[in-house]
């Protein structure tokens, strides 16, 4: 069933992509000789017009084929509105449109999944309470719609702000001291001492309380949509930032023979939800790696077509042999990551 799913993920996601460079294309009419989900054989394909739809035996990958892309000998005459043939505008528009849907179907994604739950990012909360445990030893210092602003002297701006606070108490070890928070009840600031009390199931000591449940606005929940894109954005570059210093090795990067064994877990632990945010972060990250500005990829054409916008040509030829060796890289590391995967099922 796992691989089902990410079958199925990884189609959507390809297929989001890929439609992204062929709606782009059609608008500034260019010929798309063919819109392909998947690679290898075919095994179904109609033509309609001028475009061959196709679906291809492996689900690796995708590729929408513009005419004129390639600078085969007559390749521009051969297309009458070929791709070389269009400004550099609208060839950079085409390029990194498969990016941009990557992106944009994340957050609308997002914004679906806080709209379904009603569930947003501490960080969008208010510090109100909303309940409180009456098991812990906070039920007699709080009360439902205290608004805490301070927890030992800091700021309390927000949700996410409370859980950071209680984390260091328990990062520098609770022993049952004191914790100093300020409240706002009925418009007057009320300071309390009170004590953290231990969870066992969470393994932490916590206050006890729960937010207060609020209809949050459309507009929060586009703020949070795009904040946590971003949030997860900042996330990937960053682990791809200690992949190439060295601080995470190759051996722990998951490929597409991996990629079942973490849908199948996401699946266990979230069902719906969890196939949900797999693909949230799929996204994510196929848009982030198509960004890189590496020779085949997106971000590597883009990377030659930005220097046409100040007047500097390149030799498309030349061009298209820088890609057709990163091509081979590409390919190569596909090899190793298929490996690397298949070693870890084995191991």
């Amino acid at each position: 069933m796992s691989i089902l799913f990410t079958i199925l993920i990884l189609g959507l996601i390809i297929f989001l992509h890929e439609l992204g460079h062929f709606l782009t294309a059609k608008y500034y009419k260019m010929p798309v000789i063919e819109f392909a989900i998947g690679m290898g054989p075919k095994l179904f394909s109609k033509k309609i017009n001028e475009t061959t739809y196709s679906i291809r035996i492996l689900p690796l990958g995708g590729f929408v084929n513009i005419g004129g892309m390639q600078p085969e000998e007559g390749g521009e005459q051969k297309f009458e509105n070929g791709f070389y043939t269009k400004p550099p505008f609208s060839r950079f528009v085409v390029l990194i449109a498969g990016i941009v849907m990557n992106f944009v179907s994340a957050i609308i994604v997002i914004f679906i999944l806080f709209s379904i739950t009603g569930v947003i990012p501490p960080k969008f909360i208010e510090p109100v309470i909303g309940s409180v445990n009456q098991e812990t030893a906070v039920k007699s210092a709080f009360k439902p719609n205290d608004r805490i602003i301070e927890i030992n002297g800091e700021k309390i701006n927000n949700w996410r702000d409370i859980a950071l606070q209680i984390g260091e108490i328990n990062q520098k070890g609770y022993n049952g001291e004191d914790v100093a928070v300020k409240i706002i009840r009925e418009n007057k600031e009320i300071n309390q001492k009170v004590k953290l009390t231990y969870y066992e199931k969470e393994k932490v000591n916590l206050l006890g309380i729960q937010a207060v449940k609020t209809n949050v606005s459309v507009f929060r929940k586009i703020h949070a949509s795009f904040s946590t894109f971003g949030d997860y954005f900042i996330l990937m570059i960053n682990g791809l930032k200690m992949l190439l210093t060295g601080k995470v090795s190759m051996q722990e990067v998951t490929g597409p023979i991996g990629l079942p064994k973490f849908v199948g877990e996401a699946y266990k632990a979230g069902g719906g939800f969890g196939l949900i945010n797999i693909f949230i972060l799929l996204s994510i990250n196929i848009g982030l790696m198509n960004l890189l500005p590496i020779p085949a990829l997106d971000g590597g054409r883009i990377l030659f077509v930005i220097p046409e916008f100040f007047g500097i040509k390149v030799n498309k030829k030349i061009e298209e042999r820088i890609h057709a060796a990163g091509m081979l890289l590409l390919f190569g590391l596909m090899i190793f990551m298929l490996f690397n995967d298949a070693f870890k099922y084995f191991k």
